[in-house]
């Protein structure tokens, strides 16, 4: 079998970092002193425990005074209402581990006082924000998929609700790295003393595009009304329906969700639902943690069932919470006869349009019928075509790695680590070889 060839664009993104910071004397020193003392002591274990527990603590340490450092210079140059909120969950059906991260930048702000996260001030007036944020996950195949959002939101009080309910009014766009898709979200919401409400009209920008092996998959539009009823200050009853498109014929689906959420602790929550309607998941379970970045002011205590007739005031009151429900991109998919650098009965294709200088990418090679046995092939990055072809050893590694595709599967994947190259300035091309590895 001679070679497969098929191309990718590289590119590489630059980013700005300050050249010096300034750190409390002597805080982040005491710190790791007092811990490896306490790790390395003759009580606490072996020499290989105590370096274990001297390394997970140096990381946690790390990643806590960086984030730390990000807050302070946010909040130094937008005001005390920027923020960075991160949500990770976890599920069995499929999806796995997921995770959320958002930076909400404040523009303007009338009459509206600071809410955090470990206390609550009466809050009058109005604020505008601008958010930026990315939702990764696994879909059901096992692709991974980074969901990216920008866009602003307008929230408000009416000074007869004495600041207990927020509405507020959104517009995003969001972009899937992998794939391409684009779609605008508009939106408006409440949260308040009684729970919580959301209206979201999907409207793609994007039109089909080549997805796994043999088929094409777009963004799809729709809209979703979701309602949470507050029954405790912890327990809450979720529920969703919306109406869908299914195809290219203008064919619509109404699908939605009811569930159970339960936050026994400020850091952990559990959601078990159920979907209806042809689309819909039959359904869910979701472990969801959101400890918040540089730790709290305050010990969060385990709440339980909490109290009948209270409504997290937290939730309601603040005006600066990102928007929410506006996560992952929903897409429907076709078959298609398009194969992409196909030759035989191989096709290989870049799972990324593109990528930076450094990243890791994935190559999928796939056969047009499952493998009636193993079938083993050699895979090599190579120069693209074009003007600026990527070079070997300074773009990427120039060494072949072997996939199997196995009996009665039709794809495999293999992933490559690119070099990083900071002089690249410009776009190069990359492709990949494929043959039989003997």
């Amino acid at each position: 079998m001679s070679n497969i060839r098929t191309i990718l664009i590289l590119i590489v993104t630059l980013s700005a970092v300050p050249a010096t910071s300034s750190l409390a004397a002597g805080t982040v020193p005491e710190r790791v002193w007092d811990r490896t003392a306490t790790c390395l002591a003759p009580s606490a274990g072996g020499v290989a425990d105590g370096a274990r527990c001297v390394g997970n603590h140096m990381g946690r340490l790390l990643l806590d005074e960086a984030v730390r450092f990000m807050s302070e210079q946010g909040q130094a140059a937008f005001g005390e209402n920027f923020r960075l909120v991160h949500r990770m969950s976890w599920s069995p059906f499929g999806t796995g581990l997921a995770g959320e991260l958002d930076m909400v930048v404040p523009l303007a702000a009338a009459g509206a006082a600071r809410v955090g996260a470990d206390d609550v001030d009466a809050l009058h007036g109005s604020a505008f924000f601008l958010q930026h944020g990315v939702t990764r996950w696994t879909d059901k195949r096992g692709a991974l998929r980074n969901d990216m959002r920008l866009g602003t939101a307008f929230r408000f009080t009416l000074p007869s609700f004495a600041g207990e309910d927020v509405f507020g009014a959104s517009a995003l766009m969001q972009q899937n790295v992998e794939w391409g898709h684009q779609r605008l979200v508009l939106g408006t919401d409440y949260a308040g003393r009684w729970g919580a409400a959301a209206l979201h009209h999907y409207v793609p920008t994007t039109d089909w595009r080549s997805g796994r092996s043999g088929y094409e998959e777009r963004a799809v539009g729709g809209t979703e009304f979701s309602l949470r009823f507050d029954l405790t200050s912890t327990v809450t009853l979720d529920s969703a329906l919306g109406r869908w498109e299914r195809d290219d014929a203008g064919h619509t689906a109404v699908d939605g969700r009811i569930g159970l959420g339960w936050r026994p602790h400020p850091y952990l929550r559990f959601d078990a639902s159920t979907g209806f309607g042809p689309q819909a998941d039959s359904g869910s379970f979701m472990l969801s943690f959101n400890v918040p970045f540089g730790g709290s002011r305050k010990t969060p205590k385990w709440e339980g069932l909490g109290a009948f007739g209270l409504t997290d005031a937290r939730r309601g009151a603040d005006m600066w919470r990102p928007v929410e429900n506006v996560g992952r991109i929903r897409t429907i998919e076709r078959t298609t006869t398009q194969e992409s650098a196909q030759e035989g009965d191989v096709s290989v294709r870049f799972v990324q349009s593109s990528a930076s200088s450094g990243d890791e990418i994935e190559v999928e090679v796939s056969l047009s019928a499952p493998a009636s046995e193993d079938v083993r092939l050699t895979v090599r990055l190579a120069p693209g075509s074009g003007d600026n072809p990527a070079v070997p050893g300074e773009d990427y590694v120039d060494e072949p790695a072997v996939v199997t595709i196995r009996e009665g599967d039709t794809s495999a994947r293999v992933t490559f680590q690119l070099l990083d190259n900071p002089g690249l300035s410009t776009r190069r091309t990359l492709s990949v070889d494929v043959t039989r590895a003997g």
